[in-house]
């Protein structure tokens, strides 16, 4: 009976720790620099993020941030740790963290909106927001940064997460409509030469080069029905359907597969109205290397 007793102790033990392991994180797009919450340093989000507590946050569009004044916004909902990627450019990226960003990398040539690398808690971490015009800048921006990771190690303890302004072929179903297509073809002929479709077919070869590099769609391991992260209710068009697409993802290196506990969207009073993207979270849990 002791022995038992034991037993189950170390597995409630066990429970806890990996509970208490599992970090979340979250992707937001905030809308050009939060641009709906017009409060005294941005508190409607403060607040937001404060709630949800997450461990680390990755940020796009932070328009009008500086370093300062993201180091401000962190800390005030419990993140002693930020970096923005370059002040002054239009739609910056930014992580912020509970936990020190070692290891940082800035990437902006050959990039329109860039993307940080940063080391947290043994996890490398990429945010990004690729280009939302030509499909053929997404194809270069993906193939660079593919190359990026190549270049650096094996392809393990890597999370890709952001503003893909691409589609998945995972997805290719809930596009079957054609509604998406028509938009797009408008798109084109309001702002020729840019061109959104190959062929007046759907993208997909940016998400499919990178499940082909070893990254998988954590939304995917946990709903395998379609999700949207555009539009959000405040930001749907009000004399006609929305048209709904998913163009935010976290990805994670095939090895951390195991360690990620939970992905979804983000769907609540707040998102419904504070953006024009709903925000991606996962739970991982974080081992630190050794």
């Amino acid at each position: 009976m002791k022995a038992l007793l034991n037993i189950l102790l170390l597995l409630f033990s066990s429970s806890i720790f990996a509970q208490h392991n599992a970090h979340k994180i979250i992707s937001y797009n905030v809308y050009v620099g939060m641009k709906t919450d017009t409060s005294t340093n941005k508190k409607e989000f403060a607040n937001w993020f404060r709630e949800q507590d997450a461990d680390i946050v990755a940020l796009e569009e932070m328009t009008g941030f500086t370093q300062s004044s993201l180091e401000r916004l962190s800390k005030s909902y419990g993140h002693p740790y930020a970096v923005l990627l370059i002040e002054g450019e239009k739609y910056p990226v930014a992580i912020t963290s509970k936990y020190p960003i070692t290891n940082v990398k800035k990437i902006t040539d050959n990039m329109d909106r860039g993307f940080i690398q940063a080391t947290i808690k043994g996890q490398t971490f990429i945010v990004l927001h690729l280009s939302p015009f030509d499909y053929r800048t997404r194809r270069t921006e993906i193939d660079l940064l593919l190359a990026h990771i190549k270049n650096q190690s094996a392809i393990k303890n890597w999370v890709l997460m952001g503003d893909f302004n691409s589609f998945s072929p995972i997805d290719s179903m809930a596009y079957q409509d054609g509604r998406l297509i028509e938009n797009l073809k408008k798109y084109e002929k309001k702002y020729a030469p840019i061109k959104k479709l190959v062929n007046n077919k759907i993208d997909y070869e940016v998400i499919n080069k990178v499940h082909t590099h070893g990254f998988l769609d954590v939304l995917k391991i946990f709903h395998q029905d379609f999700i949207k992260t555009v539009h959000p209710k405040k930001f749907e068009p009000k004399d006609k359907p929305d048209v709904p697409s998913r163009i935010d993802f976290i990805f994670v290196s095939k090895d951390l597969k195991k360690q990620v506990k939970t992905a979804q969207v983000l769907v609540d009073e707040f998102t419904n109205a504070h953006s024009d993207h709903y925000p991606m979270m996962m739970e991982l849990t974080l081992k630190d290397k050794k």
